[in-house]
């Protein structure tokens, strides 16, 4: 594909297309979203989309991993609330328009994407921190993790507000977030022959 013009082709040309594919999203479904829709939302021509992005696909899974993954936030908050953390405290450090963004995504159909993303990045991030370099996560860590990554991904859909400012979490959510999380701990520490409290602290410290 060739450069775009000149005129599009400037520094925040990739950046107008995939802010343009957020503003359409909020009012329909990912699947309605054309190329030719994008492209008049960012201001530039069809050619500028197409030398970014081959096709809507492309767009839709770079801005959801963008999104959730610009930094280690987002993994590490899903983390966090596994390993029994304060989750009020977790989900305030994730910005409003990161909250906002999922939601979007989750509501528009993309809810598939958003969890295949999320279980990938929490995987990567415990074997990383329980595991050596050349060295998997035992089969049953594994099972306990992503089941644990699914149901709160699903109470995340579940629970979306109509304001798509938050996802709220009351008492009682966080209780039983926090139960399961503790179970979830226990089952990797004994897979992982550590205890308890080394597999909390590996995850919630800093990276080595």
């Amino acid at each position: 594909m060739a450069r775009p013009r000149k005129d599009a082709d400037v520094a925040c040309a990739r950046q107008r297309i995939v802010d343009a594919f957020w503003q359409l999203l909020q009012d329909r479904p990912a699947h309605e979203i054309v190329v030719g829709a994008v492209a008049d939302a960012a201001h530039c021509n069809r050619g500028t989309f197409y030398y970014y992005f081959p096709d809507m696909e492309a767009l839709a899974t770079s801005a959801i991993r963008e999104e959730l993954f610009a930094d280690d936030r987002l993994p590490l908050v899903v983390s966090g609330i596994l390993a029994g953390d304060d989750i009020k405290a977790l989900m305030r450090s994730l910005s409003p328009r990161r909250v906002r963004r999922i939601i979007v995504a989750m509501r528009s159909g993309d809810v598939r994407m958003v969890e295949l993303v999320v279980r990938q990045a929490v995987h990567d991030r415990w074997r990383e921190r329980l595991c050596a370099p050349d060295e998997e996560l035992a089969p049953a860590s594994l099972f306990a993790i992503q089941f644990m990554v699914g149901g709160l991904l699903g109470f995340f859909s579940y629970m979306l507000n109509v304001d798509d400012t938050a996802v709220p979490l009351d008492a009682d959510a966080r209780a039983y977030l926090e139960q399961v999380a503790h179970a979830t701990v226990q089952a990797v520490a004994g897979a992982q022959g550590m205890t308890v409290a080394e597999v909390k602290a590996r995850l919630c410290g800093s990276a080595a």
